[in-house]
């Protein structure tokens, strides 16, 4: 298991989230202390936006794949989320995309 980077601060402990990779390239966010942990897509690349999920305070992710436009994930995808069309901060980091136009926006 390969230590990548932090991403945030675990909402239940308020220690650092940290996120690892397997020996057969699955990726996921654990919290060392209180062992909090939810998986990662195993493809594209991940950046932190640095905001945190309204719903369950868990650092929002953006995750890239080639020719596809960008989505989120906190401790899961962000669309499968029951509050999805009413999140505020997706809205928010959706606009400032279309404004800059990227991350296929």
């Amino acid at each position: 298991m390969k230590k990548l980077e932090e991403i945030g601060i675990c909402p239940k402990c308020n220690c650092s989230l940290t996120m690892y990779k397997t020996n057969n390239y699955k990726r996921f966010v654990k919290c060392d202390i209180c062992k909090t942990s939810y998986p990662l897509p195993k493809r594209g690349k991940i950046s932190n936006s640095a905001l945190k999920c309204p719903r369950n305070g868990f650092p929002v992710l953006i995750i890239e794949r080639p020719n596809q436009t960008a989505y989120f994930w906190t401790d899961q995808s962000c669309f499968s989320c029951i509050d999805y069309d009413r999140c505020v901060t997706i809205h928010g980091l959706k606009s400032e995309f279309k404004e800059l136009k990227v991350y296929g926006y």
